[in-house]
Order: C-alpha cells, then sequence, then structure tokens
C-alpha cells in the first residue's frame, strides 16, 4: 500500500461565558476568507443557543477565531 496525506481545514472558535468559564468550539471545513465582523454579528444567533457547562452561564462573546490548517500523511511501513 503506498503512503497516503490527509488535509484537514478548520475554523477553532473560543467562546466566553459570563461565569468566565471558556469553550472551544471547531468547525470542520469552514467558509473561508470570514472576516471579524462576521464573527462578531454570529454571536446574536449563537447567545440564546450556547450555554457554559458550569451553572448553565450565558454565552458572552467570541474571544479568539482562528483557522487552523493541517496535513498528516500515513507512512506505509511494509
Amino acid at each position: 500500500m503506498a503512503d497516503s496525506t490527509k488535509s484537514t481545514y478548520q475554523l477553532k472558535l473560543l467562546a466566553g461565558f459570563s461565569d468566565e468559564d471558556d469553550r472551544s468550539i471547531t468547525i470542520d471545513n469552514p467558509k473561508s476568507g470570514l472576516t471579524w465582523a462576521q464573527i462578531e454579528a454570529l454571536e446574536t444567533y449563537a447567545a440564546p443557543v450556547l450555554i457554559g457547562d458550569k451553572y448553565g452561564a450565558s454565552f458572552t462573546r467570541f474571544k479568539e477565531a482562528k483557522y487552523v490548517e493541517s496535513t498528516t500523511i500515513y507512512v506505509d511501513t511494509d
């Protein structure tokens, strides 16, 4: 069997909650070229849906957003 390669592209968001806890949200194969303004606009829709795991804290904002691209190479050892 030949070596194989797998590439992934993700958007990683760090969501903040009112109890000062954070949660990471990863979206596979996101639309490219999103701006921070578009991500901030998403906060309006996320607020009623996302809740923290500690005492059901309310979502406050996205603290960070970054695109992550990675490549994994599976090497044939035979």
